[in-house]
């Protein structure tokens, strides 16, 4: 480490100094490092970095800064890779969770404040009332530092909590989960057989498997296919394709695939899906899936308000299940999926428009750049 600072000298020395910082008026991409629960093998979280990629990859440099080295003695090198860039983003998902005393560092590192940084549609888990004191301090801490520069929240009860127990000096929007601003991949309903979507989580007890494999049963009787989806990739994925074989219905198809379009397309192809995670949820009912969500924590109830389906929100347990099934499940109001998808897209563009400005108006020689990036269509 001692001889980074030998190394800055040598620049200034040979002339080169002068060259870097010219070349650094006249970057004309800026580069922005993204952090979250990203890179954990999470099908939503994974999809959040493919949003930002959609929406700030054709006019700037993307960087991901999760996993920065933790020892303090390797803290100057977390510190250059966040001087490198000239904002960060921090989110999206439920990384505010007011009770769970463990933070991960990818959220609140305070390194992360060496740099313009913009909070964009975070969540706030709201399934117990309980706060932990120290936990609500460190994340007041973090979200009063002068250097955010705004916070976006993915459901109007996270705004109100935040406003209310960490009330930033900037203001807090809510706006739809931004993966209903990502283009998904075109799906089309297969011939044959209508197919029953499944989705189950590894941290359920295979007890509140059995009314869904109790409704999947009944379907195949009727000639449906059954394809039980694992919502993950990586280690989380073979997690949840281990706890997959608890949920036992003769003759069901299992999908496991690495390739996140293709978990996309595995929900778009179905007539129906049942889902024990929420971005599973999201997109089926982005592609206009009948879908039902069964694991009614808040989160997933506010998207399914949202969406015009709460109605259709159901605990594992509970035998309104087959009720919803046997009534025929309807798909979500086209008109509510348009406005999440438009909302969402417009909190994209005006996050991309954030992150611009800081850029262009970090330096005058950034001053000659477009007003505006250039967005996607």
């Amino acid at each position: 480490m001692a001889n980074i600072p030998f190394i800055a000298r040598a620049f200034s020395r040979l002339g080169l100094r002068s060259g870097l910082m010219q070349a650094e008026l006249t970057q004309s991409r800026p580069r922005i490092g993204l952090t979250g629960s990203f890179g954990r093998g999470n099908y939503g979280d994974e999809l959040y970095v493919r949003n930002y990629q959609h929406w700030l990859a054709p006019w700037a440099d993307l960087f991901l800064l999760t996993g920065l080295p933790k020892p303090s003695y390797f803290s100057e090198l977390g510190e250059a890779s966040v001087n490198l860039m000239d904002s960060v983003v921090l989110g999206g998902g439920d990384l505010l969770c007011p009770y769970r005393p463990k933070i991960d560092r990818d959220f609140i590192n305070p390194i992360f404040l060496r740099r313009p940084l913009h909070v964009a549609g975070i969540g706030v888990e709201r399934n117990r009332s309980d706060i932990d004191p120290m936990v609500l301090q460190r994340w007041t801490d973090f979200l009063t530092h002068p250097s955010i520069r705004s916070i976006t929240t993915r459901d109007p009860g996270s705004k109100s909590w935040i406003e209310e127990h960490v009330r930033p000096s900037v203001s807090v929007d809510a706006h739809p989960d931004m993966i209903c601003a990502l283009p998904l991949p075109p799906a089309k309903r297969p011939e044959g057989p209508p197919i029953v979507g499944l989705v189950t989580r590894h941290i359920k007890h295979p007890k509140e498997y059995i009314l869904v494999a109790e409704v999947a049963q009944r379907l195949s009787n009727q000639g449906w296919r059954v394809r039980h989806i694992i919502g993950g990739v990586g280690s989380h994925g073979s997690k949840d394709l281990d706890n997959s074989r608890h949920l036992k219905v003769p003759k069901k198809e299992t999908f496991h695939s690495e390739n996140l379009d293709a978990i996309s397309l595995a929900l778009g192809e179905c007539s129906l899906v049942l889902s024990m995670k929420l971005h599973t949820t999201l997109v089926a009912v982005m592609y206009g899936v009948p879908t039902v969500c069964v694991n009614p924590v808040v989160k997933a109830k506010a998207f399914m308000d949202a969406a015009g389906c709460s109605n259709l929100v159901v605990a594992p347990n509970n035998r309104r299940l087959i009720e919803l099934v046997d009534a025929g499940v309807p798909p979500p109001p086209p008109d509510r999926v348009d406005a999440l998808r438009n909302d969402a897209s417009a909190a994209m563009r005006a996050l991309a428009q954030r992150l611009w400005d800081d850029f262009r108006n970090a330096t005058p020689a950034h001053q000659s750049l477009p007003t505006q990036p250039k967005l996607p269509r």
